[in-house]
């Protein structure tokens, strides 16, 4: 069943007098691909969780804890080292608050990850 636009002059799906779904570019909304979460520029903006979409080039990030959320990435494609375990393209690893994380990407690699909740400043340098 379609819905009719608020305007009630045609069946249209979507108007143009009707702004209710709102669209972004992953490149404008938020730093390195955040694009959910408690920030000045995200889609969406929440405190329960954050959301990144990211093509990492060959690299190491920055070894670091998260004392108080759960991290849980998704490998979209590509292949990481966490940790010291290897993930590849539908693997799935998830961070407790506490764990270290320590990812080395091994060619360009896609991942989707979130954190749960969203407490930006909740990134500790080791």
């Amino acid at each position: 069943r379609i819905k009719k636009c608020t305007c009630r002059t045609h069946s249209y799906r979507f108007c143009e007098r009707d702004k209710t779904m709102k669209t972004y570019k992953l490149s404008e909304c938020g730093d390195r691909g955040w694009f959910i979460g408690d920030f000045a520029k995200a889609a969406y903006q929440t405190k329960d969780f954050e959301v990144t979409y990211q093509k990492n080039v060959r690299s190491q990030t920055a070894s670091h804890i998260h004392k108080l959320a759960y991290e849980i990435t998704l490998v979209i494609s590509g292949r990481q080292i966490c940790n010291g375990q290897m993930f590849a393209a539908g693997d799935i690893c998830i961070l407790e608050p506490g764990d270290i994380s320590q990812i080395e990407y091994l060619e360009e690699t896609e991942v989707v990850t979130i954190k749960t909740p969203s407490i930006p400043s909740d990134k500790h340098l080791l």
